[in-house]
Formats: C-alpha cells, sequence, structure tokens
C-alpha cells in the first residue's frame, strides 16, 4: 500500500480538492482506496460522508487514541474509497507520539493500493504523524509570496525533523498561463522564483477554474470533454504519477 499525504501549511492551496480529485481517479481506475482526513475541517469527510453523524462514533481521533486503524473505517459513498473521518477531538492528542500512526499501519493488515491523507493548514504533530506515515508527500501551492515563505517553513521542517524530505513534492495549483513572454511579467517572476529555489516541483499543474468547485461541491463527473479536459487531464497526470502507471479511465 502507497501511502500519500496532501500537506501544506497554508490554507486555500487546494490540498482537500486536489486529494478528492486524485483518490476518485484512482478508485474510478480500479485500485482500491483508504482516505484519512486529518483536517478538523472535515472537508474531506463531509465530502465521502452522506450520514455526518457517523463522524461520532467512528474517526481518526478514535483509532490513535485506541490504536485501532480498521475499527474506524467508514465506508464511503464513492465507489472504491474508504475513510477514517476526522474529528474535533483531535485538539486533545497533542500530546501523540509523531510516530504513532505510521506504526499503527505498519500492525495493521490494510487490504488497500493506496493511503491518502488529507492534513490540516498547519504543522504540528498531527500533521507530523501524517508526513512521518507517508511514502510521497505532496504541497499544493499557489505562485504567491504566502506560499513561497509557507513551502521554505514546510522544507526546513522536514530536514530538520523528519527524514522524509526526499519523499517530498510541489504541485503547483490554481495555474494561470499567461501569454506574455515578458520575464518582467509577475507570473514569470513568481515561475522563475519557485523553479530556481526548488527542484522537487512536479510537471504536472492543477489550473485555475470554476469547474473543479462543480466537481466538488455538485459531484459533477469530470471528463475528457473539451470544456474539462485540462483539468482532467492534470488530474490523471497526477494520479498517473502516484500510480508510477498511466491511467486509463477517462471519467470519475
Amino acid at each position: 500500500m502507497k501511502k500519500i499525504t496532501f500537506s501544506s501549511i497554508k490554507g486555500g492551496t487546494g490540498k482537500t480538492t486536489t486529494s478528492i480529485l486524485v483518490a476518485n481517479a484512482l478508485a474510478s481506475e480500479g485500485y482500491r482506496v483508504l482516505t484519512i482526513d486529518m483536517d478538523l475541517q472535515n472537508s474531506l469527510s463531509f465530502y465521502y460522508l452522506d450520514d455526518a453523524e457517523a463522524i461520532e462514533q467512528k474517526n481518526i481521533a478514535f483509532a490513535l487514541h485506541a490504536g485501532k486503524l480498521e475499527e474506524n473505517i467508514l465506508q464511503s459513498n464513492y465507489k472504491g474509497i474508504d475513510i477514517i473521518p476526522s474529528s474535533f477531538n483531535l485538539v486533545d492528542l497533542r500530546a501523540l507520539s509523531v510516530k504513532k500512526l505510521s506504526k499503527l499501519i505498519e500492525s495493521s493488515e490494510l487490504p488497500y493500493d493506496f493511503l491518502i491523507m488529507d492534513s490540516a493548514p498547519t504543522y504540528d504533530n498531527i500533521v507530523l504523524n501524517a508526513l512521518n506515515a507517508s511514502d510521497l508527500i505532496i504541497s499544493p501551492s499557489k505562485s504567491s509570496q504566502f506560499d513561497y515563505k509557507g513551502l521554505l517553513f514546510f522544507q526546513e521542517k522536514l530536514l530538520t525533523e523528519t527524514e522524509k524530505v526526499g519523499n517530498w513534492k510541489i504541485l503547483m495549483t490554481f495555474n494561470r498561463n499567461g501569454s506574455s513572454r515578458n520575464p518582467d511579467s509577475l507570473n514569470n517572476q513568481y515561475k522563475e522564483l519557485f523553479e530556481s529555489t526548488f527542484d522537487n516541483i512536479l510537471p504536472m499543474q492543477i489550473p485555475a477554474t470554476t469547474l473543479v468547485n462543480r466537481v466538488i461541491d455538485a459531484k459533477e463527473v469530470l471528463s475528457d470533454a473539451k470544456a474539462k479536459q485540462k483539468l482532467q487531464l492534470s488530474i490523471k497526470k497526477l494520479a498517473g504519477f502516484i500510480a508510477e502507471k498511466d491511467l486509463v479511465v477517462e471519467r470519475w
């Protein structure tokens, strides 16, 4: 089972959205996917669960406290995807060992091809649990000074507090391809800044489009139709990178 965490200390980068779109693509390809919502906002949980009350019965806080992952897994409303929901009770686990989750995963027999974790836009021991348990860490980022500084901070923490910096990739999101070739344009300046600082930026980018909201909020199907092709292809490439195999699925 390959373990992937989407993590950023900055909110609004498309972390949860990308987690969902990638998980759905992998599941539609036929893979079995387990998702874990480790963000207090519960966005991933609310997307995948029709019964919000189920979160009070089974969640990641209970799993970490009792040391039982399997007993806190719920079937989601998307075929091929199960979920361990988030919980406000995570705030009571701030003293938790930063490797508790990785040890639980290692000792569990989970019948999945991929584990996708969505972490909170912060940096604490709950986030560290997800990072330490991961084979791949993806940080969505917009082209801005705030995102740039956040990535520098995140990189430093990975270097000094984990052994995972080599597993870390940056995914540029909300991308707007400008037609200007002027090196002094703001878009090109940011591109040069990011690429000159980080050598782990993924080749695919998530475009800025209102289609994302329709796919997430209205459960609109993402396909290779002309109006949807750009977003569909970028997610398909990202999911293929994660799976280390080109995906053939066209709709999810």
